[in-house]
């Protein structure tokens, strides 16, 4: 879901959160930096959809776009391949309209100014004119995935804004939320302070005075 997706359950509640800040409370999950979003500002969280494509192939990928559940953002490997892009202009119509919240590409995108209309958030390393073709050639959807570095299962939370993204299992999703929550509270007294003109030092003790740190 976009940051414009009605709040439903406590999934929404991550478009409050930055990647930044679950930075701050895990080093773990982290996409390489190379996978960036193709427009900005963007923010974005969804439930993964995992699918694996071949470089030249784009079947499996047109699969999960038919398959997926709104809300849902599909995490795609490529099989190291930077060349081929497998997802533009078309398949991003289809996949809005089915309400597909994102999509992240260990690979190349095409179709950047389309994309940018749809205001579909799209991460991936680069752009290519040279697309994929649908071969049938072996491919997964719904299997664990290596994307970005980082091991993918369907399900997984996936959260993606302007600076990168980064993928929370589920299991652990909902408690790092309550904790990503109150990380931020802390920041944001410790920002009023020095907007106000406080020496850090004072910030930072007004902060721990306000906000229990202890849960994170």
């Amino acid at each position: 879901m976009s940051d414009s997706a009605p709040p439903t359950d406590w999934l929404t509640r991550y478009l409050g959160v930055s990647t930044g800040t679950v930075g701050h409370l895990t080093t773990e999950g982290f996409m390489d930096w190379e996978i960036a979003p193709l427009f900005r500002p963007v923010r974005v969280v969804g439930r993964a959809l995992t699918v694996a494509c071949r470089p030249t192939d784009n079947a499996p990928l047109a699969e999960a776009v038919a398959a997926a559940e709104p809300g849902a953002v599909l995490v795609v490997a490529r099989d190291g391949d930077r060349r081929h892009a497998p997802f533009g202009g078309l398949m991003a119509r289809i996949a809005a309209a089915r309400g597909v919240a994102g999509v992240v590409i260990d690979g190349a995108a095409t179709d950047l100014r389309e994309i940018v209309e749809l205001r579909l958030p799209v991460f991936a390393r680069n752009l290519s004119a040279l697309t994929t073709r649908r071969l049938g050639l072996p491919g997964t959807v719904g299997e664990p995935v290596d994307c970005g570095g980082v091991a993918v299962r369907t399900g997984d939370v996936v959260l993606g804004d302007d600076d990168g993204v980064v993928v929370i299992p589920e299991a652990d999703a909902e408690p790092l939320l309550r904790r990503a929550y109150r990380f931020e509270e802390w920041e944001a007294v410790m920002r009023a302070g020095l907007v106000a003109g406080l020496p850090p030092a004072e910030a930072r003790a007004r902060a721990d005075a306000e906000v229990d740190r202890s849960v994170y």
